[in-house]
């Protein structure tokens, strides 16, 4: 095998995975911006399992894929939920000035 070959297999199988006998070409890219120290630690912490985390954002997107958020991420915490009452509570309130255009939604808030 040539130099140039071996480069081009290498380069190749980066880009495939291999899962119990089926072969998936990896075809997108996903990119985010996290401040470092964050992914710092992430690495640190999925390096003590074994992972990186390239590896563990395909493992949670697959899983999305598959079979949807898990179901507790539907519930809203507390300060969500106190929030939320809030805002109902708001629109039960008959005295609440209402604004018609955009100037009086500026004095509104000037207010």
């Amino acid at each position: 095998m040539k130099k140039y070959e071996l480069v081009f297999s290498i380069v190749f199988v980066c880009y495939l995975s291999y899962n119990i006998g089926e072969v998936i070409y990896m075809d997108a890219r996903v990119d985010s911006r996290i401040p470092a120290e964050i992914k710092e630690q992430a690495s640190k912490e999925l390096a003590a399992h074994g992972l990186s985390i390239s590896t563990y954002i395909r493992m949670v997107l697959t899983s999305v894929a598959k079979d949807g958020l898990p179901k507790y991420w539907g519930i809203p915490n507390t300060e969500t939920m106190s929030s939320i009452n809030e805002v109902a509570d708001d629109l039960n309130d008959h005295h609440l000035k209402g604004a018609h255009s955009r100037q009086e939604l500026e004095n509104l808030l000037i207010e």
